[in-house]
């Protein structure tokens, strides 16, 4: 990631790109799906150098007539923006990816991407270059934004340990997910239900994110810190789900 004239670009794309990797409108289709509609809010806070960076961010979850889905992750500030969008259909309880794009403005000097899926002929392409990504390809890919829906349908269904194997720029990387207990977390909304799971990479960080219980696990936190002492928490601030509202607390 990069920051502003290098550093505060790399800052704010850092926290960005955190908030999406990491981290959710009806149809009369939308009853059908395993996870229902939703709208939420986030703020996210980045710690570590001269001053912290608070952006905030949008997540939507909707359908279309033919019950399939699209979940988009917005993030807004004075300096850059970023979009998200995975467009894909369900088999049974399991995502099926149909296109992912990230779009950015701003001070953003990554590339826009756009990916799709090809699941007939089992290999992922370029839309923008039309590059065919072969060899990269596993009946649960994922995007690199529906995985972190997958974790919530996963977590309502029970499970406790799952891996994900997530189309990242040009290559499958595996995400692996563990539930490791229950916590009564204070939030803006409230105090939640929630589990805690631990999301990691090999050889890589390791990262925190909580699930309210009450609320179809929706993902309400994520939080991360380096070795080098930066750390990056994101956590829910509004949401709209399956007929419940969350809003800040009074104080």
């Amino acid at each position: 990631m990069d920051f502003i004239s290098k550093r505060l670009n790399t800052i704010f794309t850092l926290t960005l790109f955190t908030l999406s990797a990491l981290i959710f409108g009806h149809t009369s289709m939308a009853n059908d799906a395993p996870y229902p509609a939703f709208t939420a809010e986030y703020q996210a806070q980045w710690k570590g150098g001269w001053f912290p960076i608070t952006v905030d961010a949008k997540r939507t979850l909707t359908y279309n007539e033919k019950g399939e889905g699209q979940l988009k992750f917005t993030a807004d500030s004075a300096i850059a923006g970023l979009d998200e969008i995975s467009n894909f259909r369900w088999q049974v309880d399991q995502i099926q990816p149909i296109q992912y794009r990230y779009l950015r403005t701003g001070l953003f000097q990554e590339p826009d991407r756009d990916q799709r899926f090809d699941r007939q002929q089992q290999k992922v392409i370029d839309g923008i270059t039309k590059k065919v990504y072969e060899g990269h390809w596993s009946d649960q890919i994922q995007d690199n934004l529906s995985y972190s829906l997958q974790a919530s349908i996963d977590l309502k269904n029970g499970k406790t340990q799952f891996t994900y194997p997530v189309f990242y720029h040009k290559k499958i990387r595996l995400f692996d997910f563990q539930l490791i207990g229950f916590e009564a977390l204070d939030t803006q909304v409230g105090t939640l239900r929630t589990l805690k799971v631990e999301w990691s990479e090999k050889n890589k960080k390791k990262t925190y994110l909580w699930f309210a219980q009450d609320y179809d696990y929706l993902l309400v936190r994520i939080k991360q810190k380096q070795k080098d002492g930066q750390s990056y928490e994101i956590s829910l601030t509004g949401a709209d789900i399956n007929g419940k509202t969350l809003k800040k607390a009074k104080k």
